[in-house]
């Protein structure tokens, strides 16, 4: 009897000499400035103008604010800086030039302030609809004479 050879089954092994080296997947790692990050963010700067600025994606800069604490950071404590310096010049505005529709232009636009109105209403629901119902009534009772 003659032993059978067995086919191997499935791809051949590779051979184990001298392998070309890997190629990096995906884009390269992209390090921001943290200081930088907090200056433009001081400024005000959109996210689309801060990842310009950095040559990155802006859904690359979306998701290190997303992930990443530092960056988070710095964002936050820059736009904060960047309010506490607008009311800063308010108020030397204010005091220095007598120039109060330029803070207040830069208060609604930068801060979120805003001129408060109360609107008052009455509410007459109640005494509309019983005036309603004494209107149908009295056109049942013509109807009816």
């Amino acid at each position: 009897m003659t032993e059978k050879i067995k086919k191997p089954v499935g791809r051949p092994p590779k051979p184990k000499g001298k392998q070309p080296p890997k190629k990096p997947v995906g884009r390269p790692r992209v390090d921001i400035d943290l200081e930088q990050l907090e200056n433009l963010s001081q400024l005000n700067c959109t996210m689309p103008e801060i990842a310009a600025y950095f040559k990155v994606p802006l859904r690359t800069l979306e998701d290190k604010y997303t992930n990443d604490p530092d960056v988070r950071a710095a964002i936050d404590q820059g736009r904060e800086f960047g309010k506490l310096s607008v009311r800063r010049k308010q108020i030397q505005i204010m005091e220095e030039h007598n120039n109060p529709t330029m803070a207040i232009w830069l208060g609604k636009q930068l801060l979120g302030q805003r001129d408060k109105h109360d609107v008052i209403t009455e509410d007459r629901g109640d005494t509309a609809l019983s005036e309603a119902f004494a209107i149908l009534n009295d056109v049942v009772r013509s109807k009816a004479e």
